[in-house]
């Protein structure tokens, strides 16, 4: 956590100091800050607990409201990179992601379709179910699409629509005739979820 707090100041200096690089009218390089909330469901399954050499395959069920900032630093406001946090509340979890951002604007316009890729980690628990074992968090990545509109001078609206891998640091058990109790064995389980968000970005 302290390597990616020096990271994030680093970040906003940076920012700082090329946002005040101007061209007439027209600044080249600035800051931004986005804004934004959404939700999303599970899509797959994944696997867990093996009795007797046939392993159990479980429905991706999750449901997902979160909450993010993203800050960095923008050029000509058509493509940007920047650090992003936020907060997850999982039906059986929450999780609180911080990741690197990236986005492209398909037309230098201030309406037009655009794409995001993030990649981080989640900080979190993933509470047991009777049907799976608890979980941390560990590597997330996520592509998004989506389409943006001007309202004010330097004020956005997005929409967008995005796929998101997480990885849960897990466990599952091995049951075997003859083994009590069962072995258990490390693994990461692969979920893959589906959303929609909804954001406003300055700058």
């Amino acid at each position: 956590m302290k390597k990616i707090g020096i990271a994030v100041a680093v970040l906003m200096a940076v920012s700082a100091s090329l946002s005040s690089q101007e061209t007439s009218g027209d600044r080249t390089f600035g800051y931004f800050n986005r804004t934004e909330a959404g939700f999303a469901f599970g899509v797959g399954s994944f696997k867990t607990d093996i009795f007797q050499g046939l392993q159990k395959t479980i429905k991706n069920d999750e449901i997902v409201f979160s909450l993010q900032t993203i800050n960095g630093i923008h050029h000509k406001g058509r493509v940007g990179i920047g650090v992003g946090v936020g907060v997850e509340k999982w039906k059986h979890g929450l999780f609180f992601p911080v990741f690197g951002h990236l986005f492209y604007d398909v037309k230098p316009r201030e309406n037009t379709f655009f794409g995001s890729l993030g990649l981080g980690s989640s900080i979190g628990t993933r509470d047991s179910t009777s049907y799976y074992h608890k979980g941390t968090g560990a590597f997330m990545a996520q592509v998004g699409i989506g389409y943006k509109m001007n309202v004010l001078k330097r004020l956005r609206v997005y929409y967008e629509v995005f796929f998101k891998y997480q990885a849960i640091l897990s466990t599952y058990s091995n049951w075997y005739a003859d083994s009590i109790p069962p072995v258990v064995v490390d693994y990461k389980v692969p979920a893959y979820f589906l959303g929609f968000r909804i954001g406003v970005s300055y700058y």
